[in-house]
């Protein structure tokens, strides 16, 4: 356990009934002259400096600390941080926003898939408190969940926003069997998930469903405490696995090894089962959805309950990451909710994978490495 050795870090972890190590490579950035100003005034104070940043300069902020320099010394702490400890190590890291987001944007580098400009803002703010959880170690990253804040009181993120839920726990999911648009069942534990999400989510003004029953089941049950109907849209359905319906990841391998090793193993976005959807094509389908329903219901929170694999590949459209780093971001656990705001015609991360809800408490994170095993597919 690990903290920052700042006073508002140490203070957290105290309150939280925790001992951590104070480490100061783990400080916020170095504003330099900018500490203890508002934003107002650093513009109104430095406004060559705000300049610079805006035209894309790389900017010593207020003299302190440049983007890259803190970028590059987090990186340096996290390879520091993962030779410290033994392999498969948990460690509860308590820091600052600009922290986490140089530990993602370093996270995405060392696996040779950096994020550019555009990404990175296209990665919401922190919220207080909030949880981050990443797999890191030698030439290993993998984004599990970010911004989480479900465990905490009150919303779950301030204002208008697009909240993208992954369906409940499937037969399918249970068994291993490869559902894209092959229909099916919720489990018994998939209905108490939905349930469960249903009663705990804040308000909300609409819910629209994938077509398939699991989704549909999932988004009736979502939407009840809420006292709203569901719209169903067919363009929220699954990623199409074309000859892979149905089949668990070890038939598929069996059956279809070329296929299987060009997908998994050299990174090429195919379709799936050779007449299927590519990652890419799935991600442009939810995003142009996204956009559409942004558009007509501006101001307002919409959920669009749907389907693991979607998710994942328009969240990773989001963030610039294609299929050959696809190790890169888990796919969203069942009954998981990520959040999107759609700022100036871009769409924003403000969370993701979050609130992974089940009878017995938070699911188990998927695995980090190979081809994802049952609990990961869509």
């Amino acid at each position: 356990m690990v903290a920052s050795d700042l006073y508002r870090t140490m203070e957290t972890a105290a309150l939280g009934g925790l001992d951590p190590r104070p480490d100061p490579r783990w400080r916020e950035i170095d504003l330099g002259r900018w500490e203890g100003l508002t934003r107002g005034e650093v513009h109104e104070r430095f406004p060559e400096e705000v300049a610079r940043i805006a035209a894309g300069d790389e900017v010593k902020l207020g003299g302190g600390e440049s983007w890259q320099d803190l970028t590059d010394r987090i990186g340096r702490a996290l390879a520091e941080l993962v030779s410290e400890v033994p392999d498969g190590s948990r460690v509860l890291l308590l820091t600052h926003g600009g922290v986490i987001h140089a530990a993602v944007e370093a996270g995405f580098a060392l696996i040779g898939h950096a994020l550019t400009d555009d990404a990175i803002r296209r990665l919401g703010p922190l919220g207080n408190a909030s949880i981050t959880d990443v797999a890191f170690g030698p030439g290993v990253f993998q984004l599990r969940s970010f911004n989480d804040v479900t465990h905490l009181d009150g919303d779950y993120t301030d204002g208008a926003a697009i909240a993208l839920i992954r369906h409940g726990e499937s037969e399918a999911n249970v068994t291993g069997r490869w559902h894209g648009r092959t229909d099916g069942p919720l489990s018994d534990r998939g209905r108490v998930q939905a349930a469960a999400l249903g009663a705990r989510y804040p308000r909300v003004n609409m819910v629209y469903a994938s077509p398939l029953q699991r989704a549909r089941a999932t988004a009736e049950a979502f939407a009840a405490p809420h006292r709203l109907s569901v719209s169903i849209r067919d363009d929220l359905v699954e990623i199409d696995f074309g000859a892979w319906e149905d089949m668990t990841f070890a038939e598929i391998s069996a059956r279809h090894p070329e296929e299987w090793s060009a997908v998994f193993e050299a990174g090429h976005d195919l379709p799936r089962g050779g007449t299927g959807e590519t990652f890419a094509a799935a991600g442009r389908r939810l995003a142009a959805a996204i956009d559409d329903i942004a558009a007509h219901h501006s101001g307002q929170r919409i959920a669009l309950v749907s389907h693991g694999g979607l998710i994942w590949a328009a969240s990773a459209r989001i963030l610039g990451i294609d299929w050959r780093a696809w190790r890169s971001l888990a796919i969203p656990g069942n009954a998981s909710v990520t959040h999107v705001r759609v700022v100036d015609g871009s769409a924003v991360l403000a969370d993701y994978n979050t609130g992974r809800w089940s009878e017995d408490g938070i699911d188990t994170p998927p695995r980090h490495g190979g081809p994802p095993d049952r609990r990961d597919e869509p």
